[in-house]
């Protein structure tokens, strides 16, 4: 690639898409929060679970363990309104007229919890505390009833969950379950220049993996070279990068430092993470 293009892929703009904007600033607030009012309780946010039915692994939006509980929380911004199908599935009407069928989120979240808690067990051979789901709708535009009756879990909107984490109890959890929960990994992130945000699992890095922020050189590059240098002390002239699976894509790319802000990874798992 030559000189001049080389500069333009350092000054492109990946703008993120609003909805997508609203709903992970929505999970930054309830995680934010959440953690305010916690006290010895363990929250955490985005961990994956391994699925040995189904393969893959998968992601529970926020959990929260305390001595005698663990609260697996599904957090949901939608606008508009839902109903439930005799099915349990989730039907959207949104603002803009459109519907989206969704799935049983209740029976979904319940088996991620359920996953998580085999684990212990077959890990530690101690069975997990007693545990729920809890669903929080999060957009105050969200019309919506109470969940049915005998649904098996919670509902709340914003306030109303931090209200509940606030008014439960909230001893620590043991070790042997703490140890377990923080053994899980989250998704690796990366922030496009321009503000948009993938996530997934960086496959391939030719670095050591550590978090760094990314700059690159302005028109000065255009006669001095463009390169991007990273907090973490490399400097990069060229269109490599990190090999990623992208959440929502199929397969794997090539992402080049040249287009990337920041880099986040997951937390180190464990074994049976």
């Amino acid at each position: 690639m030559g000189r001049i293009n080389e500069f333009l892929s350092r000054r492109k703009k990946f703008e993120p898409e609003g909805h997508v904007v609203s709903g992970r600033l929505a999970e930054f607030r309830l995680m934010k929060l959440t953690r305010a009012v916690a006290k010895d309780a363990l929250v955490l946010e985005g961990i994956r679970i391994p699925d040995p039915d189904e393969g893959g692994r998968r992601e529970i939006d926020m959990v929260i363990a305390t001595k005698n509980e663990i609260l697996f929380v599904e957090q949901k911004h939608w606008s508009g309104s839902f109903t439930i199908t005799e099915e349990g599935r989730f039907f959207q009407k949104r603002k803009n007229g459109g519907t989206l069928l969704h799935k049983d989120i209740v029976a979904w979240t319940f088996r991620k919890g359920e996953l998580l808690c085999d684990l212990h067990e077959r890990r530690t051979g101690v069975k997990a505390p007693s545990s729920k789901v809890v669903l929080v709708f999060s957009n105050k535009n969200l019309e919506w009833d109470p969940l049915p009756e005998g649904t098996p879990a919670e509902a709340y909107d914003e306030l109303g969950f931090v209200e509940m984490v606030e008014n439960m109890e909230k001893g620590a959890p043991d070790e042997l379950l703490k140890e377990t929960l923080l053994g899980f990994g989250t998704w690796d992130t990366i922030h496009l220049n321009g503000g948009k945000t993938l996530h997934g699992d960086i496959l391939e890095y030719p670095f050591a993996k550590e978090d760094c922020t990314i700059t690159h050189t302005g028109l000065m590059g255009l006669i001095t070279g463009p390169k991007s240098s990273l907090s973490t002390g490399q400097v990069v002239k060229d269109q490599s990068g990190p090999f990623v699976s992208v959440v929502g894509e199929d397969g794997a790319r090539l992402i080049p430092f040249a287009t990337i802000a920041k880099i986040e990874f997951s937390n180190p798992k464990r074994e049976w993470g």
